[in-house]
């Protein structure tokens, strides 16, 4: 007769050792700040020049939208991952959750405006795809925080920001000198990693969530 053999005891799927998760907060944060103040903050200046290096002095107003929403979830993302705040300033995790949602939404709407006139096309259809995936990743996790379903809002939460984040993936990838000798023009390049920058990013992330999931929640039939 068939028997089960029990697997380790559960585990919080998105946790680890506080040091451990403290110390990739701390980098993921060092980071955006780097990636912000090296390639994000330099278009406040308003010179022509600078936004033509990609064409974007015609739609500087839809791009500096979609900055200054990126910038805010960029930099509220990573506390509210920081568990022990949320324990001791539930409120501070609370407000920096809503300033992220703001980030998002202003960040998405001026991403989606832009890439109506994004040259090359096929671009414009990956930015539409990535803007689609931040709105969907944060609008579920909203709606599972209203529910009360912390779980799930954990796990979709890091979903958001892994969309969040393609925003540097995508620059660090285009300043790879594989990826721009093997890759193709820009027009192609660009494309290819708007894409990447996020859809890579969330299938590794989904394949470790299961892969924990299957290892500490389930048992294991035997002879």
């Amino acid at each position: 007769m068939a028997g089960q053999v029990a697997l380790p005891a559960r585990r919080p799927l998105l946790t680890s050792k506080p040091w451990i998760i403290a110390g990739l907060l701390l980098v993921v944060f060092g980071i955006a700040v780097k990636f912000l103040i090296r390639y994000a903050v330099p278009y406040f200046r308003f010179e022509q020049a600078y936004f033509d290096q990609f064409g974007y002095w015609p739609h500087r107003g839809r791009l500096i939208l979609h900055i200054c929403g990126a910038m805010l979830a960029l930099i509220c993302g990573p506390f509210q991952f920081w568990t022990g705040l949320r324990q001791i300033a539930l409120s501070f995790h609370r407000w920096t959750g809503r300033l992220y949602l703001v980030g998002v939404t202003v960040g998405s709407t001026g991403a989606i405006l832009m890439s109506v006139y994004t040259d090359p096309h096929s671009l414009g259809i990956a930015l539409r795809g990535l803007a689609a995936a931040w709105i969907v990743t944060t609008g579920i996790s909203y709606a599972a925080i209203l529910r009360g379903m912390v779980p799930l809002h954990k796990e979709w939460m890091a979903r958001s920001y892994l969309v969040t984040f393609a925003f540097v993936t995508f620059r660090w990838l285009d300043e790879m000198p594989l990826v721009a000798s093997y890759w193709g023009a820009y027009a192609e390049r660009s494309t290819n990693i708007a894409w990447v920058s996020w859809v890579v990013p969330l299938l590794v992330f989904e394949v470790i969530l299961q892969a924990r999931r299957i290892y500490y929640r389930q048992s294991l039939p035997t002879q």
